[in-house]
């Protein structure tokens, strides 16, 4: 196989020095990948209160990882960190991964290996079990590889934490869209999809996945991932997803308060994402009434 030049782009947020060893922790894991080809790192900084120009233009595996800084503070969220790396990235094909998760040593190149078999777009599954043993989830956990991917979908769900795409795909599709607050990965998939580009997912967990940790974080993030769903059944409607009923919603809005056995994270997520289906349904008119 004909190795390709590589471009990882990692958008980024870190707001506390705990944030920049969670990064480092992922730079490490980048040094141990035994792709044989040739790859850089881009940083693309979403406005961090934590000076990372500094850090990055400072750190130790610089030189290593053909580390790059770039400002992607002109707006918010993780799809346009991602643009913005993008664009400045020089490899064939774009890898993306999130800076407070860790690589396995196989993932350079077994998401290109598996890109080269024919596709544009492609992700991989990933584990929330190695980083998590402190506060692991009792229900919401990260499902098996084989069961990620639900049946009968528009077309596979692509997470942007492992995701590779040829870098004039990525570009020809305009990047992601960054009016989504989440599921801007799922959204640019299913748009690629549509355009008659080739998506695969790759039932292998290549990326260690670290769970937020506390009820407000979980909340957040269980919040923009229901607004984003709701807008997905609007934009690919009878995509295979789950469609919104609002009794199922507002029961469990109800009930999801005084669920034993929940870690805080996990109950914010959960209540986060009811709420956000409710707002979301209503907004863009996926809401079923029974």
């Amino acid at each position: 196989m004909t190795e390709r030049s590589v471009s990882i782009v990692i958008p980024a947020y870190i707001g506390t020095a705990d944030g920049r060893d969670l990064l480092d922790i992922q730079l490490d894991a980048l040094t141990r990948q035994d792709y044989s080809g040739e790859f850089d790192v881009v940083i693309a900084d979403n406005g961090s209160p934590i000076d990372v120009r500094v850090h990055i233009k400072s750190h130790p595996l610089r030189g290593r990882l053909k580390l790059r800084y770039v400002d992607a503070s002109g707006g918010s969220g993780a799809a346009f960190a991602r643009n913005v790396g993008a664009g400045s990235a020089v490899g064939e094909v774009l890898l993306f991964c999130d800076h407070d998760d860790r690589a396995y040593p196989n993932w350079i190149s077994r998401m290109v290996e598996f890109l080269e078999e024919g596709y544009d777009l492609t992700c991989s599954a990933i584990e929330g079990d190695s980083l998590n043993a402190d506060h692991p989830r009792r229900v919401a956990n990260i499902p098996a590889p084989g069961q990620f991917q639900p049946p009968g979908v528009y077309a596979p769900v692509i997470i942007g934490t492992s995701m590779a795409c040829r870098a004039e795909v990525y570009r020809k599709l305009g990047g992601q869209d960054v009016s989504y607050a989440a599921n801007e990965d799922l959204e640019f998939g299913w748009r690629a999809h549509r355009e008659g580009y080739r998506l695969g997912y790759l039932a292998e967990a290549l990326v260690a996945y670290r769970y937020r940790q506390g009820f407000r974080p979980g909340y957040r993030q269980g919040r923009s991932r229901g607004l984003g769903l709701a807008r997905l059944n609007a934009e690919f409607p009878k995509n295979g997803l789950p469609e919104l009923h609002l009794p199922e919603v507002l029961l469990r809005m109800i009930r999801l308060p005084f669920t034993r056995g929940l870690v805080a994270e996990e109950r914010g997520l959960m209540i986060g994402l009811a709420v956000g289906q409710f707002r979301g349904g209503f907004r863009y008119r996926t809401m079923h009434w029974i």
